[in-house]
């Protein structure tokens, strides 16, 4: 097997577990509009797709309706004042991230993290989290045209790096990251301890499950 020069790497649920800032946010966002908080064991099934697809589903199950587009607009402001301050106060990164990161790049592999999350909150995210340095590049989910599932962002991420796709791989814990690592061409480790509980994959482009953050150091062989 081609041996793995550049390792893009997911933020949310591969290697912060950020749900308990996302929670609170959200809680605070429904309080703000006068509706019932939802509590963090039920927003951490609606993580995933994006903080406006989070929000809208914490809206349909508060208001048992579809939002329309002026309280969408409320909703994003208020989250975002908020989650500006509450990067990294109750989030944790999961256990090994730090030195398997370190690791990794002490055997010349690239890092590269690529999250659909905004780039502003991505980069003061993994400042205040301590692991910002590790990553030579990071792509947020407004960085370029399209994010994952589209491989656009995987395919900027090699060319950056000139690391050729075919020895490239994607860590992440969502079938958005599993569907942009096969379109890219480049190989899938699924982070299974973070927010997806499964991958509908295709047969025809099999994948590596990890438990923990940690194995990476040993399959990035």
């Amino acid at each position: 097997m081609t041996r793995i020069e550049l390792l893009a790497v997911d933020l949310d649920g591969t290697l912060v577990d950020s749900a308990p800032d996302l929670a609170h946010c959200v809680d605070r966002v429904l309080e703000s509009l006068g509706l019932e908080p939802s509590g963090e064991v039920l927003i951490r099934s609606w993580i995933g797709d994006g903080v406006e697809t989070l929000l809208e589903r914490a809206l349909v199950h508060a208001t048992g309706h579809e939002p329309d587009a002026a309280m969408r607009r409320s909703a994003l402001d208020s989250f975002s004042s908020c989650y500006r301050l509450n990067l990294f106060e109750r989030s944790r990164l999961y256990p090994g991230v730090r030195e398997t990161l370190a690791a990794l790049g002490d055997r010349g592999i690239r890092l590269a993290c690529i999250t659909n999350k905004r780039f502003e909150f991505a980069d003061h995210l993994l400042e205040e989290a301590g692991i910002r340095a590790p990553f030579e590049l990071l792509l947020g989910g407004d960085s370029l045209a399209e994010k994952k599932p589209s491989p656009l962002p995987l395919l900027a991420a090699a060319r950056s790096c000139a690391v050729a796709p075919a020895s490239a791989a994607m860590v992440g814990d969502s079938h958005h990251d599993y569907r942009a690592a096969c379109a890219a061409g480049y190989r899938f480790f699924w982070a299974a301890y973070g927010y997806c509980r499964t991958i509908e994959s295709d047969p025809a482009k099999p994948f590596t499950q990890i438990g923990t953050f940690g194995e990476l150091e040993r399959l990035a062989a």
